[in-house]
């Protein structure tokens, strides 16, 4: 029987912990996703890619409800592999594959819509894109009356090129409160502003121009 008040307060504590922490100002957890769709020249339409984001994500809320603003930096890993086919007619055959990597600081004012257990938000802000590779493999197969010529080139463009280093995350999703975790789940767009380019001199060929990397992701993630 004297067991019993030791733990009437203990679970008191427990759920006064599991109130408090549902409307805690700061927070962390982590994320990850696929890229959908995406592009590197600025007048190409987006197309299917492959490729995955990572990181974590630390947030100060301005209000001690979950409604409201929220302030998020997300830091993060995002990988992009675009294969493009081209050709005039059955002999000629053209394939292009873009290989890039970028690491990417964004800071993210985001607006939560409600404060149930289901809330919708959108966000936006500028971000930091450090780019750690770039390259790009073409290979033509053309075929005449003397038989088929195949050509492979290979590109290291990350030394040559100039970078995207400011840019843009904008999103819209929803948070899932599930036990004492949250579960966000969001579709966002990244880009960089402007475009890039070699900055070196190709005698072989004119070299690369209107160079814009832009993704558009899915993600899901989990915030203590």
């Amino acid at each position: 029987m004297k067991k019993l008040p030791f733990l009437a307060v203990l679970i008191l504590i427990i759920n006064l912990s599991a109130n408090a922490q549902q409307f805690k100002k700061f927070g962390a957890g982590v994320y990850g996703g696929s890229q959908l769709f995406g592009k590197m020249y600025s007048n190409d339409d987006l197309s299917k890619i492959s490729g995955f984001t990572a990181g974590v994500d630390l947030r100060y809320s301005f209000s001690k409800q979950p409604e409201g603003f929220s302030l998020h930096f997300q830091p993060g890993f995002n990988t992009f592999r675009q294969i493009t086919e081209s050709g005039d007619n059955s002999q000629v055959e053209m394939e292009t594959i873009w290989k890039w990597r970028a690491f990417h600081l964004p800071v993210l004012l985001r607006y939560t819509f409600s404060s149930g257990k289901v809330r919708p938000f959108a966000e936006i802000g500028p971000m930091l894109r450090f780019r750690q590779a770039l390259k790009v493999n073409t290979s033509n197969n053309i075929c005449g009356i003397a038989g088929c010529y195949f050509q492979e080139t290979n590109s290291d463009l990350h030394p040559l090129t100039t970078k995207d280093a400011i840019g843009l995350t904008a999103g819209a999703g929803v948070e899932v409160d599930l036990w004492k975790v949250t579960i966000p789940v969001s579709i966002r767009i990244q880009e960089g502003f402007g475009t890039y380019e070699t900055n070196v001199t190709f005698y072989e060929s004119a070299g690369y121009q209107n160079l814009k990397t832009r993704v558009i992701q899915a993600t899901a993630g989990i915030n203590f």
